[in-house]
């Protein structure tokens, strides 16, 4: 269900986990740094584990600075291995892409860790949150909810990500209909004119340093022309309205293409694109602009005029399955039978 980040664990997180010296820590911090989920501090265990908390939580969470944070209990599973909380600590001045970057790397984290050592598991957004009394407070809630089945309580964690993740940034810039992040008064003006039909192309940039979308290019174009329009090192959005000939008749259909060159995309700017996707084109439906058909690329070469057609115009491939009546019972050759008069 969640998005896959292709984030893994860094070699020092991996080998710190194999070992046994995380079964004397309390309270294990993890980050995500160069694009792994890295071990950043781990404090030992001195007394209970109500003792221990604050001292050691409230000092792993940053103004800023999202983490993970596995916090080890007094009891055990029944395989006799510790118990931890999970907590995601995601403060609310976090860029949206670190959000959507930590929000979707925790399934990873659990995986990595191992779901039958946790027990419970909350997002906070407030250092007081992942307080002794904010655990606390989790439990009582958890607690008062009838029971869920696993399939239950990912939707609900889903359902809380997604909802965190449409989280509004300032909107000092112009925005477009439904689109949480902001987009330049360019990109909104070209739009329009593409409505209208003085342009044909139109490329989006998402800035990922200034979470908006920005215009990167306007034209008008031949669709012999588009594939050298896609980059081969960024990804990028692109509308087009193409004009061809069907069945007789000259029309226009707008296109979207959405291409990503690959894993060679560092890992947050191909998530932004990802996440982003779905509601950029909602905002182009609420314009008025119309999308007859959109397609995920990773070159140019899968845009010839030919697949831009096609894609348009899916030829509708039918195999049709011919019923072959059964051979009667072979009762051997003919034989010639002579009448004896």
């Amino acid at each position: 269900m969640s998005c896959q980040t292709g984030i893994s664990a860094s070699p020092r997180l991996a080998a710190y986990l194999a070992g046994a010296s995380h079964r004397g820590d309390r309270c294990i911090k993890i980050i995500i740094q160069d694009e792994e989920l890295d071990l950043e501090q781990a404090r030992v265990r001195v007394s209970d584990y109500e003792s221990d908390w604050d001292r050691n939580v409230l000092v792993c969470v940053e103004e800023g600075s999202p983490c993970y944070i596995l916090y080890q209990l007094d009891e055990t599973n029944p395989e006799g291995e510790a118990l931890y909380v999970f907590m995601t600590y995601i403060p609310n001045d976090t860029s949206v892409k670190n959000k959507m970057l930590f929000a979707a790397t925790r399934a990873t984290m659990k995986r990595i860790f191992g779901d039958n050592r946790i027990k419970t598991e909350y997002l906070g957004t407030l250092p007081e949150e992942l307080s002794l009394q904010g655990y606390r407070n989790t439990v009582l809630s958890q607690d008062a909810k009838a029971p869920m089945t696993e399939a239950e309580k990912e939707l609900e964690q889903v359902s809380k990500d997604e909802a965190m993740m449409r989280s509004q940034m300032s909107t000092n810039s112009a925005t477009l209909p439904g689109l949480t992040l902001p987009a330049t008064q360019e990109l909104v003006t070209n739009l329009e004119k593409f409505k209208k039909g003085f342009v044909n192309y139109v490329q989006v940039k998402l800035d990922t340093e200034k979470e908006e979308l920005k215009l990167w290019d306007c034209s008008n174009i031949n669709v012999s022309e588009l594939s050298g329009k896609v980059p081969e090192d960024e990804p990028r959005y692109h509308i087009f309205n193409f004009n061809h000939q069907h069945e007789g008749e000259n029309i226009w259909r707008v296109v979207f293409l959405y291409s990503c060159p690959g894993y060679n995309v560092p890992v947050k700017q191909r998530m932004m694109y990802s996440s982003t996707k779905a509601t950029f084109l909602d905002s182009l439906q609420k314009m008025g602009i119309e999308i007859a058909a959109k397609r995920e690329i990773s070159d140019g070469e899968e845009v010839k005029e030919n697949d831009v057609y096609e894609l348009v115009h899916p030829q509708q491939h039918v195999s049709r399955q011919t019923f072959m009546k059964p051979k009667a019972p072979s009762r051997g050759g003919r034989r010639l039978i002579r009448d004896r008069k």
